[in-house]
């Protein structure tokens, strides 16, 4: 399976509710609910070797810093054109008093 990119947890119904929680740049708190029962050790192990596997996965992120000054760039922008627009409009607009 050489060229195949290795998903470090598997494609259940969890994992794919918690996506983006367990995959991107959040941090993420997972609580296990483990039960002393005997007949309950199995689903108790799997339940905690989800968790190990889920704290085991990490991630590189990284910021882009030129996407970011060019987003604060266009934000200034907008809001200089949004206060020219707001004085343009109270010139204009009918004189009370």
């Amino acid at each position: 399976t050489s060229g195949t990119k290795h998903i470090p947890y598997r494609n259940h119904t969890l994992t794919t509710l918690m996506s983006d929680s367990i995959g991107g740049s959040a941090k993420t708190v997972m609580m296990v609910c483990c039960s002393p029962a005997d007949y309950n050790a199995v689903e108790s192990v799997n339940a905690l070797s989800f968790a190990l596997r889920c704290k085991n996965v990490k991630n590189m992120t990284a910021a882009n810093p030129a996407a970011a000054a060019a987003q604060v760039q266009s934000l200034r922008q907008e809001l200089a054109r949004l206060k020219k627009a707001k004085a343009g409009a109270e010139d204009v607009g009918p004189k009370r008093g």
